[in-house]
């Protein structure tokens, strides 16, 4: 359960137990609504310079030029898709591939490498998305429907909080635990909306969606100034600081959660199309999800536990008194709550820019910023290179959001002329310096339209 990384976190156990869909730069569209709809054509013109081309006594030279054809002419379109990722400025992939994918040993060599990459303050990020959505033209607009899936973490934490969790703490040492963030949520998701194109050349497109939400599970954690203090003997340690903590019932956390919330979030998008470029706005997820019947702690308290027995006559010299979650907030002097949590979803804005330059090559550039304690601004570069014009390859180098420097590659082709298969692969760093770089993940959609 993913509430036990906020526990473990927090009691000192010593274990830790992707993404609205941003559409107008999936690699599908390179293959459909952004494909490169350029071609050469070849203009043969006079020139009084030396060239290849002699005609008599006159001299020529061939310039290419490009042509833009017709968008692809559709009645409908409907896809299925899934992705998952995680990130981070600090922690590795191999540290990661050890902890989440094997359950394999940790060694201590792996701990202090985490420890050296660490900074004051630092970012984790997990998210897990699928669903299904699909459009139709009536007239001159286009209206969708769709349903989605997502499963959410992202934390902010300290340099001393990772290392009490996978080292401890000396004697006579105060570790500092603060910035502590920690969001986890699952939802479901069922939207409906509409795009129109709203001046006479057909340039600009504004839309909109709005969906209706069915919370999961819910846990988060908030402080802002905690301290953990180990005694000089080791005989008892002292927790001090504020803290916010909420989860939802246990029961959520299963393959296929109940649903303990209701709310409500609206997409919002914005289109300038030009002969070979375009510019897009996108605000997503701007919304929130309100939890019926969370647990709540909330207060400024201090914490000591002394709970270590040692008898040298006995047949375990050493017994560790345990302590339940419920008890250490009620000890802590925490203020204990069952109520109705409203949270607001990680609004995400993303701007991008869209240029052909060639029949073969489209770039890309932008900016997305989510709404989320510890996320940085991501900015990324995509160059779309067409092998057919069924077929292309889309390299991606970004910086920022949970993590530092990114590469993926999307492949998309085209299949009997309606069928659009694409995968975007994150996982170049993973494979290759797993113990230098961080972040790796998937996403797959399958689309027909018609």
């Amino acid at each position: 359960m993913k509430k036990l990384i906020i526990i473990a976190a927090i009691l000192f156990v010593g274990n830790v137990s992707a993404l609205a869909q941003v559409e107008f730069d999936r690699p599908e569209a390179f293959l459909f609504e952004r494909k490169n709809r350029l071609v050469a054509i070849s203009d043969t013109i006079e020139t009084g310079k030396s060239d290849r081309i002699n005609i008599g006594s006159y001299k020529y030279k061939q310039k290419k030029s490009f042509a833009v054809t017709d968008p692809i002419d559709y009645k409908g379109y409907c896809s299925v898709y899934g992705n998952a990722d995680v990130n981070s400025n600090a922690i590795t992939n191999s540290f990661v591939k050890s902890l989440l994918y094997n359950y394999s040993y940790i060694d201590q060599n792996l701990i202090q490498q985490q420890i050296n990459r660490l900074k004051s303050s630092n970012r984790f990020g997990a998210d897990i998305n699928a669903g299904s959505y699909g459009q139709y033209r009536v007239k001159n607009i286009l209206v969708e429907a769709g349903l989605k899936y997502r499963s959410f973490y992202a934390e902010q934490f300290s340099r001393d909080d990772f290392s009490l969790i996978f080292k401890g703490n000396n004697y006579g040492q105060t570790a500092n635990l603060s910035p502590l963030n920690v969001t986890d949520y699952t939802y479901q998701a069922l939207y409906v909306g509409a795009r129109k194109t709203i001046d006479k050349k057909k340039r600009i497109t504004v839309g909109m969606r709005v969906g209706y939400i069915k919370g999961g599970s819910l846990q988060y954690a908030r402080s802002k100034n905690m301290s953990l203090y180990t005694a000089t003997d080791g005989s008892y340690i002292n927790l001090n600081g504020d803290f916010q903590v909420a989860y939802s019932n246990d029961s959520t956390n299963s393959s296929v959660p109940r649903t303990t919330g209701n709310g409500m979030y609206t997409d919002f998008n914005f289109v300038i199309k030009g002969d070979k470029g375009e510019f897009v706005a996108e605000l997503l997820d701007l919304g929130f999800i309100r939890w019926n019947n969370v647990s709540y702690y909330s207060g400024n308290g201090q914490y000591q536990y002394s709970g270590f027995n040692y008898n040298p006559l006995a047949a375990n010299s050493l017994s560790i008194t345990s302590v339940t979650p419920v008890g250490f907030f009620d000890q802590m002097g925490l203020n204990r709550q069952t109520k109705n949590v409203t949270y607001m979803l990680p609004t995400t804005l993303h701007l991008a820019y869209f240029r052909h330059l060639t029949p073969k090559i489209t770039v890309s550039g932008g900016v997305r910023q989510m709404a989320v304690p510890g996320y940085i601004p991501r900015v990324y570069g995509k160059l779309a290179y067409y092998i057919r014009k069924d077929f292309v390859i889309i390299p991606t180098l970004a910086y920022g959001g949970f993590g530092r420097a990114d590469i993926e590659l999307g492949i998309s082709k085209t299949f009997k002329e309606h069928v659009i298969v694409s995968v975007n692969l994150f996982c170049f760093e993973y494979l290759v310096a797993p113990n230098k770089t961080s972040g790796n993940g998937l996403s797959f959609s399958m689309s027909y339209y018609f």
